[in-house]
């Protein structure tokens, strides 16, 4: 595999050590002659001095035989230039970080399509996504995200006193969007059918669209009921991803910034937000504030700072602390302070091209009940069995559930049961173990 990362950023750097050491041939293309030697000292890899979004530049790189481009330079502009040049010059695949809020906003207008790139990669998008699902869900046993930051699907355990329980599932009014994918009970796991039923200490399965996902967990879930109270230190972007991320979730969100025009910035963007100009843990303002009842504390400002202040807090009674941590040396120190998960945004940007890099026809995305259970990604193929009918008119269960239909990498829902599947269409789909070839029958995948 060739690969060429733009940028001997930290994002860049990063890359470029966790792809070397999965075997692909890497180059790391930046102007800067001295951080490229840094990266050629430590790493088995190939650097050009060059500009990143130069078609001369990236020809000399190899990008016509590139199975993956990945623009990682400190500014947007360039790295949409950069992956946009890649694909004219036929790279396989293309990813571009990118910083600002702009970019992502495909209401407006779909930057991704407008340059031919196969990904946006936002470092502050992806890390405040994976401390709201943590924030959302601290009693779960496995959560994973689909279809970026609409669905959520959540393995929990069935508590005594919800109102859904007991009942066949024909007869639970789930909200519209969420759907019960899988039960465990015992050594017995399977697809649920409209007359199960979920007892209390069985394990299940709940897929639902996020603006929904909350009411439909309390139908399963009774110890969830109540508000929960999140402290977040420092006003960065990710601050304000995670904020519009836990919006209307039953939350009761404080936001420390220590500067005051960006204090009032974000007090008049996050309106839902309670936003204060201080420091959380200076301890006059901890005291008067009570964060030690907070529920999770989350710092988002140096590496240094959060690790103290999410130590601190948790030695004064907070329960989860969750500090952004750049610097992977620090992980034995962490480990030593009690706190509850640290968050590194170059790695989950990695983890996040990983993942769209590796999607190929039908990808196993997670496995449940040692394997009893698959979740599948697919793509349907032409003159796929599924084409052209309605969800409810396909003969799948009790071997396959559909339960998502993904729009594109950020968005999708759960699709209703007149749903009809086209070519080319992206699924999730809960699969019981030995159906994997059925399943490519189906829908048309080699």
């Amino acid at each position: 595999m060739n690969m060429i990362i733009c940028g001997a950023t930290e994002t860049g750097a990063h890359a470029a050590e966790i792809f070397a050491s999965k075997g692909f041939n890497v180059t790391v293309v930046d102007t800067e002659l001295a951080a490229l030697e840094v990266l050629g000292e430590t790493l088995d890899i190939a650097t050009l001095t060059g500009q990143p979004a130069a078609a001369s530049v990236l020809k000399q790189a190899g990008a016509e035989d590139a199975d993956a481009v990945i623009a990682a330079t400190d500014i947007d502009e360039v790295n949409l230039l950069c992956a946009s040049t890649a694909s004219y010059l036929g790279a396989d695949r293309t990813f571009a970080t990118v910083t600002h809020s702009t970019y992502l906003d495909r209401e407006t207008l779909d930057y991704s399509q407008i340059f031919s790139v196969d990904s946006l990669i936002c470092p502050a998008f992806t890390t405040a996504q994976a401390i709201a699902s943590r924030l959302r869900n601290p009693a779960a046993i496995t959560v994973e995200q689909l279809a970026g930051h609409t669905i959520e699907v959540q393995l929990f355990e069935a508590s005594r006193g919800a109102s859904g329980l007991g009942r066949r599932l024909a007869d639970v009014e789930l909200p519209v969007g969420a759907r019960l994918a899988a039960i465990t009970r015992g050594d017995d796991t399977y697809l649920p059918s409209g007359v199960s039923t979920v007892d209390e200490g069985d394990q299940v399965l709940l897929v639902a669209n996020s603006d929904v996902f909350h009411e439909a967990r309390r139908l399963f879930r009774s110890k969830d009921a109540g508000r929960r109270n999140v402290v977040i230190m420092g006003g960065s972007p990710i601050a304000v991803w995670l904020c519009r991320a836990l919006k209307n979730r039953g939350f009761t969100i404080r936001l420390f910034e220590t500067d005051r025009a960006r204090a009032e910035e974000l007090a008049e963007k996050l309106s839902w937000v309670t936003v204060l100009q201080s420091d959380p843990t200076d301890p006059s303002v901890f005291t008067d504030e009570h964060i030690e009842h907070a529920d999770a504390f989350v710092a988002l400002t140096k590496d240094e700072h959060n690790i103290l202040s999410c130590a601190w807090a948790a030695s004064l009674g907070v329960a989860q602390t969750y500090p952004v941590v750049k610097r992977t040396d620090y992980g034995p120190f962490i480990e030593a302070m009690g706190i509850t998960k640290t968050f590194n945004p170059q790695d989950l940007a990695i983890q996040e091209i990983e993942k769209r890099f590796s999607r190929q026809r039908l990808t196993r995305v997670a496995e449940l009940a040692s394997g009893a259970l698959t979740i599948f990604r697919i793509r349907v193929g032409r003159g796929a069995e599924v084409i052209g009918k309605p969800l409810s008119a396909l003969d799948l269960m009790p071997d396959c559930m559909i339960v998502v239909l993904e729009h594109d990498e950020l968005t999708g829902v759960v699709p209703s049961a007149s749903e009809v599947l086209q070519e080319n269409d992206v699924v999730f789909a809960v699969v019981r173990q030995g159906f994997e070839q059925e399943l490519r029958k189906l829908f048309a995948v080699k």
